[in-house]
């Protein structure tokens, strides 16, 4: 959790003048809180989200080590690193400390800039490990044929998006008349329109400032993102421009001149198929609430379907607000 741009530290300490003497150290740089026993810091961490714990060997209802084997074991904290400041001054209770789990052991009196120095150096690896996961967990999931995240990360984005009450937009694209420009041309031609489509949606997000906006794949002809409620338009705007310029040069030049290539549909008859454009349903969350990321689903669902009954290429946002 960063919170104004702080990281969170939870000292436990029963001593008044070590725990004094830590926050004076770190207070500039994180927001602290603190605990005199190993009930207080479960309290604590059920209350806050917390980067770094810093735990003494001796608290008044647990033993230091065995409360950090349980916040290894526990779901909620078992990520979070753990840094023993304690007056246990021995080689065997600093290895007692590492064999409980703690990144770090550092012994009273402490020199408060090594303490810092030590913190610091901690939330950074802590920071890294968390960029990697996330990055092999993208890696694991993402779409063969873009490359972009699937359907996993797409979930839990908009997870994170409801849980964090961010001012966002949502936008679900999907490809008009498709399946017929595979039929015509080949699914390998089709794959060359989906990686386009992709390359688009890219170039619009980087060209309106908001490169980092998250952007998956769901499958087929699908795509999610999730961007600044403030960029949405301009970045939809961009996208349907591009598309309709650049979707044409997919086609001989006999089916741009007709604006149709002829196909069988579904019931096996031959029909006229126009060229593929993009429909994108969104929905604005600094208006509409929702409470899951499948309430999220439904609505960008609704408001694509709306978009596909408009010829060529278009977005419509759900118009609704909450009370």
């Amino acid at each position: 959790m960063v919170l104004n741009g702080k990281k969170r530290i939870l000292i436990a300490d029963a001593d008044l003048l070590s725990t004094v003497t830590l926050i004076g150290a770190l207070k500039d740089e994180y927001h602290i809180v603190t605990a005199k026993t190993g009930a207080d810091i479960f309290k604590q961490l059920r209350k806050n989200s917390v980067n770094l714990v810093i735990l003494e060997t001796a608290l008044p209802d647990i033993d230091g080590f065995e409360l950090c084997r349980q916040l290894k074991l526990d779901e909620q904290s078992k990520e979070l690193p753990v840094v023993f400041v304690t007056s246990l001054n021995t080689v065997a209770a600093e290895a007692k400390g590492f064999e409980a789990g703690a990144v770090e052991y550092i012994t009273k009196p402490f020199n408060a800039p090594t303490v810092k120095a030590r913190i610091k150096n901690q939330l950074a690896l802590s920071s890294a490990i968390k960029e990697l996961q996330r990055l092999n967990q993208l890696a694991l999931d993402a779409n063969p044929n873009t490359g972009l995240p699937g359907n996993t990360s797409i979930l839990n984005e908009l997870h994170r998006v409801v849980e964090a009450g961010e001012a966002a937009c949502v936008i679900y694209a999907d490809l008009d008349n498709f399946k017929a420009f595979n039929d015509t041309y080949g699914f390998a031609k089709g794959d060359e329109i989906i990686k386009f489509t992709a390359n688009v949606i890219k170039v619009a997000l980087q060209a309106n400032g908001c490169g980092e906006a998250f952007f998956g794949h769901i499958g087929g002809d699908d795509f999610v993102l999730v961007l600044p409620v403030d960029k949405y338009r301009a970045v939809a705007e961009e996208i349907v421009r591009r598309i309709d310029t650049g979707i044409p040069e997919f086609y001989v030049p006999e089916d741009v001149a007709r604006g149709y290539v002829l196909a069988a549909n579904r019931e096996g008859l031959e029909k006229q198929h126009p060229l593929v454009s993009l429909s994108m349903g969104a929905v604005d969350l600094t208006k509409r609430k929702v409470t899951c990321a499948f309430a999220i689903i439904d609505i960008c669902t609704e408001t694509k379907n709306a978009a596909k009954k408009h010829p060529g290429s278009n977005v419509v946002v759900d118009q609704r607000s909450s009370s």
